[in-house]
């Protein structure tokens, strides 16, 4: 009876300290029509994100239960309908803060106020100035004008946290952590932009490749890339965590340029080899690769949750229960192994799923096919949902995962053909069929060439992936109404409108 007390005490007593270090906030927006705002928390990478519903008078609270103090950003559009009118504030919590936040969309900077407790630490003056516009040298070709606005505000926010200091007298923890935030300010600015001005300017970003890689590895020699001191700390954590996967695009850049050093560096094999394994899973394993090469300790504990995180976010099973077991060898006492243990048991029990009968492979994949119209021959007479898609596509993943079982089902019986056209995947065949079992996608299924692929987007006018499609029964197109993210109620109407005639 003694032992069984003694046990019950033990564990009872870390609760209590836990629900005793609560901090709570409280939100008001004014002249604010959105529904909603969002928390985003840095330091807990599987929920993260975390949307507060504004009550009738604009309002909401939440608590939080810390240990330490963490920085929490919260943000809000004027809308629910994508009006561009948004704000940032980042807070800095301490355990036992009651803090209440007010803004006004119809005032000047938002009209931020703070009060209560914590409000020493959560003034306007750091709070409200954490994202400086950078739209305006999207379209650069080269680093040094944006390089410049960066400088610039990392001076400038050095010189606010002196005045507030001064001004606020905030805790001996904010000042410590903020210095060392704002060590990592410029470095997250830049790099942030940099593979967002990528995507614009692309073919003159190669040209200069190295004068932009020769700032981020500057910035990166400045302040230390692993350091677990720095890991509680916001703009640090937003760094590695963004630089894990903008390194994850660096690497591609360098297996486009660079294939054989590539290859060698980081597979230590040949091209042919490498250009298999990382055909194979260009996403998990290199990530995995990242976090082992540049940090240790806290911070790869940390970006392992990150690297979970975003596989489950992306529907993208490939390599997790072998990367997840490999990270429980590491750090057999982490939290996040309790987190994610459920998901990677789901994902080991649904990867043994086989390819079944109502899994049917068009013969000639990725050599037969070169237009539409050969397709089209393919399924004349058909009420026809085509989902183009790729295995490396996140978003098609998703939608895969997401609606694929609801549509099959609403359409039992109906007359409904499935007809999955994959993309870009033709060295990739083994992980394309591991898909179509993983996702239970049951249907036609097609390996396109570049040809077939390129004459498809043409004629349906995709713009992206996935794009689906309708093949109606006189053979004529019509791309899906319901667009992504998919509203299948859209897409039940349209389709149903098809069967019935």
């Amino acid at each position: 009876m003694r032992k069984t007390v003694t046990l019950l005490v033990l564990c009872l007593f870390p609760f209590c300290i836990v629900v005793g270090q609560n901090a709570v906030l409280h939100v008001s927006v004014a002249n604010c029509k959105a529904t909603s705002c969002r928390l985003y928390i840095p330091s807990q990478p599987k929920n993260a994100l975390l949307d507060i519903p504004l009550k009738g008078s604009h309002t909401a609270s939440h608590t939080f239960k810390l240990i330490n103090p963490e920085f929490v950003q919260v943000y809000s559009f004027s809308s629910d309908t994508g009006d561009q009118k948004y704000f940032y504030y980042l807070l800095y919590l301490s355990p036992g803060d009651d803090l209440v936040l007010k803004a006004d969309f119809s005032k000047p900077e938002f009209g931020f106020k703070a009060s209560g407790k914590g409000a020493n630490n959560n003034q306007p003056l750091i709070s409200a100035k954490q994202q400086i516009d950078l739209h305006s040298f999207q379209g650069d070709t080269l680093p040094y004008r944006v390089m410049g606005a960066i400088n610039t505000a990392q001076k400038n926010m050095n010189t606010d946290l002196n005045k507030y200091i001064k001004l606020y007298k905030p805790s001996a923890s904010y000042i410590k952590d903020w210095k060392l935030s704002l060590r990592y300010y410029a470095s997250d600015l830049y790099n942030n932009f940099k593979y967002t001005n990528k995507n614009v300017v692309w073919q003159a970003y190669y040209r200069n490749y190295a004068k932009w890689q020769k700032i981020t590895d500057s910035l990166l020699g400045v302040a230390k890339l692993n350091n677990d001191a720095a890991l509680a700390t916001f703009h640090y954590t937003d760094l590695i965590t963004a630089f894990l996967y903008w390194e994850k695009v660096h690497l591609s850049d360098e297996e486009y340029l660079h294939p054989g050093a590539f290859y060698r560096e980081w597979y230590g094999t040949d091209t042919v080899e490498g250009r298999k394994q990382f055909s194979a899973d260009h996403k998990n394993l290199v990530q995995e690769k990242i976090i082992n090469k540049y940090f240790t300790s806290k911070v790869a504990e940390y970006l392992y949750a990150v690297l979970f995180t975003a596989a489950a976010a992306e529907s993208n099973p490939t390599n997790i229960p072998e990367i997840f077991g490999r990270f429980k060898e590491k750090y057999p006492k982490s939290k996040y192994i309790a987190q994610f243990s459920k998901s990677v048991d789901t994902i080991i029990a649904v990867e043994k799923h086989t390819l079944t009968g109502n899994m049917v492979f068009m013969a000639g994949n990725g050599t037969t096919f070169n237009s539409l119209d050969e397709v089209l021959a393919e399924m004349k007479g058909k009420t026809v949902l085509v989902d183009m898609w790729g295995t490396w596509c996140g978003p098609c993943r998703e939608e895969i995962e997401k609606n694929n079982a609801a549509i099959r089902e609403h359409f039992k019986d109906k007359g409904l053909t499935y007809l999955y056209i994959a993309n870009d995947d033709l060295d990739n065949q083994q992980q394309w069929k591991k898909l179509i079992a993983y996702f239970d996608m049951e249907g036609t299924h097609l390996l396109a060439n570049k040809k077939l692929t390129d004459d498809i987007m043409a004629k349906v006018k995709g713009t992206g992936f996935p794009t689906v499609f309708i093949i109606k029964k006189d053979g004529t197109i019509e791309q899906s109404k319901a667009r992504e993210p998919m509203d299948r109620e859209i897409l039940f109407k349209q389709l149903e409108e098809y069967l019935a005639h």
